[in-house]
């Protein structure tokens, strides 16, 4: 066996065991909360610590409903970017695109909590119709409010991975491409065949990230317990309940072991998208 393989297989197993320890944790501290509730505890909208009654639906849809616009919202900026770097631009600036992306990707998301508090949110509020969604965040701390700040922080991510397999494509089927005096348009539209499993695993992969976000969403989603219809209402998701109620969770019999339950749903759900992301991405990228 070769001996860097040796050496590595030791901390493979310590992060192994250290993924394996914090599932255990997580379901032995649910466990109080799972064997009281049941299924209420994910079918029902109930909050009352003084009850002890407690209900994960507001914060299970909330976060899918966040998540989902997030994703559809990246969904359009994608490939607009991807064109952008490959069929338009300068090679010059190639690299300074992708440094761009890598910069975002790297960038701590309570900056984008900060930047949406002060600037999204007032603008959403701006934008109120009369007539339309009566019960929308005075704040302009709301669903959609959540959304566009996680699209705009999960967006450098799905551009690069779509830019890197969009890179691996053969440069033959380029070459054929502009051989044939065909437009930037046109290259990038034949050439999107290529990359649409790509495509799909990076927006599975930005979902699965929208749905574990924290403190971006907490700034701005409005953490309101209620299941809004309209984007622009306030709600609350997984994350933002932990982070909002585990100060005073040790005050009640139940909460914390609820908020436990929460946070192993929103892992499971999370490990699930990954997962398929990841596998559809190398799939069609050429990823390894």
């Amino acid at each position: 066996m070769d001996s860097f393989i040796k050496v590595s297989i030791p901390f493979v197993a310590i992060v192994l065991l250290a993924l394996a320890a914090l599932v255990a944790t997580l379901a032995v501290n649910s466990a109080p909360a799972i064997l009281r509730y049941g299924l209420n505890l994910i079918t029902t909208s109930g909050w009352s610590p003084s009850e002890e009654v407690y209900g994960l639906l507001p914060a299970l849809l909330g976060t899918l409903y966040v998540s989902a616009l997030a994703t559809g919202l990246v969904a359009l900026i994608v490939p607009g970017v991807v064109a952008l770097a490959w069929e338009y631009a300068p090679a010059s600036l190639r690299g300074l695109l992708r440094g761009l992306m890598f910069y975002g990707t790297a960038l701590p998301t309570v900056v984008f909590g900060l930047w949406g508090l002060d600037y999204v949110a007032p603008l959403l509020r701006s934008l109120k119709v009369p007539g339309v969604c009566e019960n929308a965040s005075p704040t302009g701390q709301s669903i959609l409010t959540g959304a566009v700040v996680l699209a705009l922080m999960n967006a450098p991510f799905a551009s690069l991975i779509l830019y890197e397999a969009y890179r691996f494509v053969p440069f033959t089927y380029r070459e054929a491409l502009f051989s044939l005096g065909a437009t930037g348009y046109e290259r990038f539209r034949v050439l999107w065949g290529l990359i649409k499993g790509a495509f799909l695993g990076a927006l599975l992969l930005t979902f699965g990230k929208s749905v574990g976000e924290t403190t971006a969403v907490s700034l701005v989603v409005g953490n309101s317990f209620n299941i809004p219809l309209c984007p622009l209402e306030p709600g609350i998701t997984v994350s933002s309940l932990i982070v909002n109620y585990v100060t005073e969770a040790s005050l009640y019999s139940y909460m914390l072991s609820t908020l436990f339950s929460a946070a192993l749903v929103m892992l499971l759900v999370n490990a699930l998208f990954v997962a398929v992301g990841l596998w559809l991405a190398r799939k069609a990228g050429g990823w390894r």
